[in-house]
């Protein structure tokens, strides 16, 4: 594991090295004796403890029977967690089969999530910016626990054939589920280059799995007795997709039957409010793409009935009527100020010029 000295904080706990048992979870790097028996023995292991289990292709470890996505019924589900079903695949037709741990809903109620680090492909480039001195995703994780202040979380671990890490958790047992995800991205579950993360709707091969395609095991390396640990709080936060923002309810539109003063209100001013409050309408339905356009147009419109509707289409009320309306849209709240400020901005100056 490689050490970035671009991070200050404390260094964090060694990490697991290779441990060689013969216990249910863990096999030697040979061929077993009986490779049915062994893969049908690791399968019921794992389904003792809850989790539901899928036959694998030995070379490509694609899952040989479907059923298992994310959003698939229990009903549906449950053949991966019947002991007589299992006990047929790994006697028939998927006998030398990897063993495949379905990740997100267990069959105990709790289900996994699984942290997958994986190695560089041969030709890759090496990663540059925050992850640059990283070079696999265990030093990914490494640096994103130790920017975090926190050690290396200890928990059931397995080594996989190219050389990789996956680290088993327990799904959070309030809030949603932790979902999959495959290396950097935008949003949670993404949390960096060379880490997967398999949740809901995922799998991954058990330790002491064995393909001859592959030439060795999925190897446990944590301690005999450890067991999948809750997800560590700054992990957790990683995983776990941020709320979104608070949208403010739109503002009441303005009320139009009597002017300030109590006066009733000119048609002009009737009308301004009614282009306010269509306005704020139309920018609310806008599609993305549509957005901006129409939330422009929108304020360059309202801001050529100003002078019309002074104490109707005041500049606060126009800011404070599609803004609320570009929020529930979908737009940040910065583009859609400076979108607003101008299309206002272009309004005023259009109707300061008069029209020909």
């Amino acid at each position: 594991m490689t050490q970035n000295p671009q991070v200050s904080a404390p260094a964090p706990k060694e990490l697991p090295t290779r441990r060689r048992n013969t216990t249910g979870d863990t096999a030697v790097g040979r061929l077993p004796g009986d490779v049915t028996e062994h893969q049908r023995a690791v399968a019921l292991t794992w389904l003792a403890r809850g989790v539901s289990v899928v036959p694998c292709s030995r070379t490509d470890k694609g899952a040989l029977v479907p059923g298992f996505g994310r959003d698939a019924p229990p009903e549906q589900l449950s053949k991966f967690s019947d002991p007589q079903q299992v006990q047929a695949w790994w006697s028939g037709r998927f006998k030398r089969a990897h063993v495949g741990l379905l990740t997100g809903r267990g069959a105990d109620g709790r289900g996994l999530v699984v942290v997958d680090l994986d190695m560089p492909k041969s030709d890759a480039q090496p990663l540059e910016g925050r992850w640059s001195g990283c070079h696999g995703g265990t030093d990914v994780l490494e640096l994103l626990a130790r920017e975090a202040g926190a050690d290396w979380p200890d928990t059931y671990a397995v080594l996989t054939p190219s050389g990789g890490m996956h680290l088993y958790f327990e799904q959070p047992s309030d809030g949603p589920l932790i979902g999959c995800a495959t290396g950097e991205g935008p949003t949670a579950p993404h949390i960096g280059p060379l880490v997967d993360v398999r949740g809901v709707g995922g799998y991954v091969i058990a330790a002491g799995s064995y393909s001859t395609a592959q030439g060795r095991v999925y190897e446990r390396v944590s301690t005999p007795e450890m067991r999948p640990q809750p997800l560590p709080d700054w992990l957790l936060e990683l995983l776990r997709p941020s709320a979104p923002p608070a949208v403010p309810p739109r503002p009441p539109a303005p009320v139009c039957l009597y002017a300030p003063g109590g006066r009733p209100a000119s048609r002009a001013e009737r009308y301004a409010a009614a282009a306010l409050d269509g306005a704020a309408d139309d920018i609310a339905q806008a599609v993305e793409g549509e957005r901006n356009r129409r939330l422009f147009s929108s304020a360059r419109r309202l801001g050529e009935l100003h002078s019309t509707a002074p104490t109707v289409l005041d500049e606060t009320t126009v800011r404070e009527q599609l803004l609320a309306a570009a929020l529930r849209s979908g737009q940040s709240e910065r583009e859609a100020v400076r979108t607003i400020r101008s299309g206002w901005e272009r309004g005023l100056a259009g109707r300061g010029a008069g029209a020909a």
